[in-house]
């Protein structure tokens, strides 16, 4: 993998059936900017997984052409509307890391809010954006800037997290992966990743 100065990434996918529909990305744009994104197909199986093929192809395509933030939204959910049924469609929350600035520009296409982890206070949930993508063909997308700083952590997930639940019927949640990251934050992003990981099944046992 390409380091990314100053950064410290880790990402993994565990999918529910033999194949899945969820799908994550880190893509330098040039030099000094990294893409970074994760989506969610609706359904599982094989018609997700090759919808996903879809989304990552358009996600990357729009990466080398340099498209914004929201263009590049805006230009995968035209294709997915024209390619998929009414029924199907994905979340996605895809954003461009500035690594000279240390800015963040994002756009959040109904997904589950990423949690940016200050290095003192409350997570942020980065929640500004738009409708899923492949569902209404014109779609406009609105994007936001954050300054990331030293220390800060920011955790990128699925509904395949927080939706995991125990005998009990509960939710592991965003409480959840909040509890884990404030415990494990200052290790790397590896071991926090694994921690996260380990703490769902623990919490799912054999659910």
């Amino acid at each position: 993998a390409r380091p990314v100065p100053g950064y410290d990434l880790a990402g993994r996918s565990i999918p529910a059936q033999t194949v899945g529909g969820d799908y994550f990305d880190f893509v330098f744009i040039d030099d000094r900017h990294l893409a970074l994104c994760l989506g969610d197909v609706s359904g599982k199986g094989l018609p997700a997984s090759l919808l996903m093929a879809n989304l990552q192809a358009s996600i990357r395509s729009q990466v080398l052409a340099h498209a914004s933030v929201t263009e590049c939204l805006r230009r995968t959910n035209t294709l997915l509307y024209r390619s998929t049924n009414s029924k199907t469609f994905v979340t996605a929350f895809y954003c461009a890391l500035d690594l000279d600035r240390h800015e963040l520009r994002y756009a959040n296409a109904g997904h589950n809010p990423p949690l940016l982890f200050r290095a003192s206070g409350k997570p942020e949930r980065l929640e500004r954006g738009g409708l899923v993508l492949g569902v209404v063909e014109d779609s406009k997308f609105q994007e936001a800037t954050c300054r990331m700083e030293p220390d800060d952590l920011l955790v990128v997930y699925s509904d395949g997290v927080t939706e995991i639940r125990n005998a009990a019927g509960e939710e592991f949640g965003e409480e959840g992966i909040i509890a884990v990251v404030n415990e494990d934050r200052n290790r790397p992003a590896e071991k926090v990743l694994e921690a996260i990981v380990e703490a769902t099944f623990e919490f799912g046992g054999d659910q």
